[in-house]
């Protein structure tokens, strides 16, 4: 059964599968940033559940070959979670065809997928429009020689860290990242160039604060905060910060820790959390980073506080215009839910936002 106020609809559901990749000899770790396994199988049949008749469009290359053979003139509506998988702006791919063939689509358009995905853009613009972000500099894929000297000029102040300028899902990133006196930055940039070489790495102070996700709905002036994950890493009891009854530690999301069996990554969704003065503070800069970039529909903003300190800085880490819809896992659908907001709901509600943008002449 449809909700009500939902149209049936044709609906492309375009999502990279990745056995195709694994099957190709790709890694996990080069996956990583593909839809889960069941993932799309899961927004298949709620789609189904929803109403809708769905046409399963295995990544880019079935996408070219649907509009070659003008399939897509059948469809009322592209349901994209494709990430991309080769090159520096890959989840602008597929946006960027759907633009060219006017097929309406969910989440965010070409540009502001671009943009998102280089966190040096992203930081870039965000500090021009005075939203929150920490201060940085860029170690260049080209630079042969680190300039320390410069880097220090740049930030006098350590731990700093380093991330990949143009991957997500934590790729790149591990116990190294963490760079807590000069001595060690040297090694850290080998060891990231070593497994990412084509990037440019992104150097910033490390922010100690409270870390969330901020779970956002809608478009422009209808976008609204639907839930909010905060991650908190354990330590040994000795060296934990309790807030809230949960501890809080001065950790940070690898892939490891994301991948891990262990409990050193613990994730806390409840409506509760909403309550939170801090938590306010962290929805309202994602919420004007949101708008800013233009992002659609649905998605994520990462954000981390400078430090523990009740006046504390919320900083932007990254948006997330395409993000991960897997129940349970994915914490834009576990935060939402948790916030008394059905999957079932969430999905249908992502195709009435792109369906707002049809009904005013702007696809």
């Amino acid at each position: 059964m449809a909700l009500p106020g939902t149209p049936f609809l044709n609906i492309a559901l375009i999502a990279e599968q990745r056995s195709t990749y694994r099957d190709q000899g790709y890694s996990d770790e080069e996956c990583a940033a593909l839809p889960h396994i069941g993932e799309a199988d899961k927004v298949l049949t709620t789609l189904q559940e929803l109403g809708h008749h769905v046409t399963l469009v295995p990544g880019i290359q079935a996408l070219v070959k649907h509009l070659a053979a003008g399939t897509n003139k059948h469809w009322d509506l592209a349901f994209n979670m494709a990430q991309g998988f080769h090159g520096l702006a890959r989840e602008a791919q597929i946006p960027a065809l759907l633009d060219a063939y006017q097929v309406l689509y969910t989440f965010s358009d070409a540009a502001t997928m671009a943009l998102c995905q280089n966190k040096v853009s992203t930081k870039i613009i965000l500090a021009h429009h005075k939203i929150p972000t920490a201060p940085f500099t860029v170690i260049s894929r080209e630079e042969q020689k680190l300039n320390l000297e410069n880097l220090t000029d740049m930030l006098p102040h350590y731990p700093l860290f380093l991330k990949p300028v143009t991957e997500g899902s934590s790729k790149g990133i591990d116990t190294f990242s963490k760079v807590t006196e000069p001595a060690d930055l040297e090694s850290a940039v080998k060891k990231l160039r070593s497994l990412l070489p084509d990037q440019d790495i992104l150097v910033e102070p490390f922010l100690s604060g409270r870390e969330f996700s901020v779970s956002i709905l809608g478009t422009g002036a209808q976008s609204r905060v639907i839930g909010v994950t905060e991650f908190l890493w354990k330590k040994p009891s000795s060296d934990r910060t309790v807030r809230n009854g949960s501890c809080n530690s001065l950790e940070f999301a690898s892939r490891k820790s994301k991948c891990s069996d262990t409990d050193m990554l613990v994730e806390r969704n409840d409506p509760g959390l909403m309550a939170d003065t801090q938590v306010k503070a962290a929805c309202q800069v994602a919420l004007d980073a949101w708008k800013t970039f233009g992002c659609r529909d649905a998605g994520r903003v990462d954000i981390r506080f400078s430090s523990n300190e009740l006046d504390a800085v919320p900083n932007v880490l990254e948006l997330n215009p395409i993000s991960g819809l897997l129940p349970g896992h994915s914490p834009l659908a576990r935060s939402t839910e948790a916030n008394g907001f059905p999957y079932k709901n969430l999905l249908a509600a992502i195709i009435q936002s792109a369906l707002a943008r049809k009904a005013a002449g702007n696809t």
